[in-house]
């Protein structure tokens, strides 16, 4: 059962017995004071801008961080801590913030519309409730001025949120080509982003002389011993309330992100990427929830839009090529992993779908010689991928291109009018922008497919000489492993963890029945990470309840575990399995079954699970 998170924010006072705390782990966050475990820095800013940033202004950027530090330091499944139990894939998370403008925070279609906003972007649940403050903050303990008094900028029309990626990037060199002064805003978690994103606006600023620039980095991580979920699903809403605190004091139109329209709009690009592990970062519904919280927030219209909405990863590039400025590519870092493990020859793992992503648009427009092979950790198409989520990703990010690219217009409707449905309810003429969505992803999967080719062919040597890795993934597509379904490759994996490890579990003594066995594999699932909840969740069937041993929400898999003994033959173990699959087709749910036959009593494994296999079942026999 999911356990809730509250987080009791900058000292405020919470009794033991108020109802708040119960149920709930909680957690302690603090920007200031001795017991600080959130670090929050506006560096390059004057000291006439600190000193236009209002409270309510001041309480959006330390609830932006709270939500984000709490988002990145809560794990989504396993253990918390010490803590033995499991969760489901969604949270409940509670937030206890002191504020200075209690009356506009504690407005229900305030804190209705900040939770909205938060819920949609993370696939979990928040709310908040807000205090008053017990003392007031001096505004410079966040702002770090600068030496010169006078701010350069005041004639900006737009914020640009600023990551230091490639889509970040060919924005602000697009706009910078059309004569327009640039107000740069960038979050960096750890310092070695820092350092990147420095010298990309160092470089941008000497590619561009006549233009006027101001770069404000912010600095916003969390102590090492709140660990957690490295996916931050809420960063985005950071990432704009730091630009909405800047654009109110510049007096900018707006705020602008540039993220190509693949990404933006969270169409499921591969099997790993599912539910809150999908972007939603720059949606179209993100955006226009943004825009209705900062309009209540600075009391006035905001804009936040995103023009690359149209373009793939690909097009983007050619953003940057067409100014002539593809020469920064190689400063820019597009990797989802930044600060795990990063080198200063190595800055992108190769195996996140971000890399993946840019690798496939770098050789479409054949601009390798700016993103050079060694900049990747793991080659993304010939090095060698680590079992589950490497390997899925790869693989499920080529099948969605490929499937996209051999179905019609008019199917790729079909198959995601919800999604696109949803990514076009506030565009002005619905069915014309959702035509203009469907042609982009035609456009990115064609790109895809014809890169992958080029490389199956430049590596034909060592398809031939056995040279590539059997887990890289140019063998892996060749194999046919992307036209597998990603929740039988899941399941796969679930039984070969069971098959190594059960038989030495078991060697010295048999489990005597079935619930004796279960606790021996979810040890050896837990052992191997696998994201799978125990005995979750309750159903109702006919008239009465059903509970899967195990599921997986996010493959939407429930897993029963079978023990074949002597005193339950192989038949009864059969008419049993029958039952579950009627009970959980009636349900809709996928379900995999784990037959545990040490003693060889069935006789015929393919005629057993030739009886069961059937679309949307899978069977798995240990020994």
């Amino acid at each position: 059962m999911s356990r809730p998170r509250l987080f009791v924010c900058n000292g405020v006072s919470l009794p033991q017995s108020d109802p708040l705390r119960a149920g709930r782990h909680v957690v302690p966050l603090a920007t200031r004071g001795r017991k600080t475990n959130v670090n929050l820095k506006i560096e390059n800013v004057t000291d006439a801008f600190s000193r236009q940033v209002n409270d309510r202004l001041q309480d959006l950027l330390e609830i932006a961080t709270f939500v984000y530090v709490a988002d990145s330091a809560t794990e989504r499944s396993g253990k918390w801590q010490a803590d033995e139990s499991q969760e489901p894939w969604e949270r409940d998370l509670r937030f206890v913030i002191p504020v200075r403008d209690l009356d506009f925070w504690t407005k229900t279609t305030v804190s209705d519309l900040l939770s909205e906003t938060l819920s949609f972007l993370s696939n979990d649940e928040y709310n908040f409730d807000f205090r008053p403050m017990p003392s007031r903050i001096a505004q410079q303990e966040y702002f770090d001025s600068i030496d010169d008094h006078n701010w350069p900028l005041n004639d900006v029309d737009r914020v640009i949120l600023f990551s230091g990626g490639l889509d970040s990037l060919a924005g602000a060199v697009q706009t910078a080509g059309e004569g327009k002064n640039l107000l740069l805003v960038s979050h960096r978690p750890v310092t070695t982003q820092g350092s990147r994103q420095r010298e990309l606006f160092t470089q941008l600023k000497a590619a561009f002389p006549q233009v006027k620039m101001v770069h404000i980095p912010v600095e916003i991580n969390k102590n090492q011993n709140l660990k957690g979920d490295y996916f931050q699903r809420t960063r985005s809403f950071l990432f704009s309330a730091l630009g909405a605190v800047v654009a109110s004091t510049v007096g900018a139109g707006g705020i602008r992100f540039f993220e190509n329209g693949v990404v933006s709009l969270n169409l499921p690009v591969a099997g790993e990427t599912i539910g809150a592990r999908a972007s939603r970062t720059t949606h179209p519904i993100s955006l226009h929830l943004f825009s209705k919280l900062f309009e209540l927030v600075l009391g006035r219209q905001v804009a936040v839009d995103n023009p690359f909405i149209h373009l793939t990863k690909g097009e983007v590039l050619d953003k940057i090529v067409q100014c002539g400025r593809q020469h920064l590519i190689s400063y820019t870092c597009s990797c989802a992993h930044q600060g795990y493990g990063q080198t200063r020859l190595s800055l992108h793992c190769g195996t996140c779908s971000q890399c993946i992503d840019r690798r496939f648009a770098i050789l479409s427009r054949k601009l390798n010689e700016f993103d050079p092979e060694r900049d990747y950790r793991t080659d993304v198409f010939c090095g060698q991928r680590g079992e589950g989520y490497q390997q899925n990703m790869a693989v499920n990010y080529v099948a969605h291109a490929d499937a996209l690219h051999q179905m019609t217009p008019d199917q790729i409707a079909a198959a995601y009018n919800m999604e696109l449905s949803r990514a076009v309810r506030h565009a002005q003429r619905r069915d014309d922008e959702a035509q203009c969505l469907i042609d982009m992803y035609k456009r990115h999967a064609k790109s895809v497919c014809d890169v992958l080719e080029e490389q199956i062919k430049r590596e034909a040597k060592q398809f031939v000489n056995g040279g590539l890795p059997v887990t890289s993934l140019l063998r892996l597509v060749t194999s046919g492993e992307h036209h597998r379904p990603s929740w039988i490759k899941f399941a796969d994996r679930i039984g070969k963890v069971l098959q190594a490890g059960l038989p030495t579990a078991c060697r010295k003594q048999k489990p005597k029945t079935e619930p004796d066995l279960q606790p021996i594999c979810d040890g050896l699932l837990r052992g191997a990470d696998e994201a799978l909840q125990r005995e979750y969740p309750y159903m109702q069937w006919a008239w009465g309840m059903t509970k899967p041993d195990w599921s997986s929400e996010p493959h939407r898999l429930w897993v029963e575990l079978k023990y074949v003994r002597r005193t339950a033959s192989a038949a009864s173990i059969g008419e049993a399995i029958a039952a579950d699959i009627t009970r959980y087709g009636d349900n809709g749910q996928r379900v995999l079954f784990l037959v545990y036959d040490p003693d060889h009593l069935i006789p015929d494994d393919a005629q057993f699970k030739g009886q069961i296999n059937r679309e949307g079942v899978h069977t798995i026999i240990i020994r």
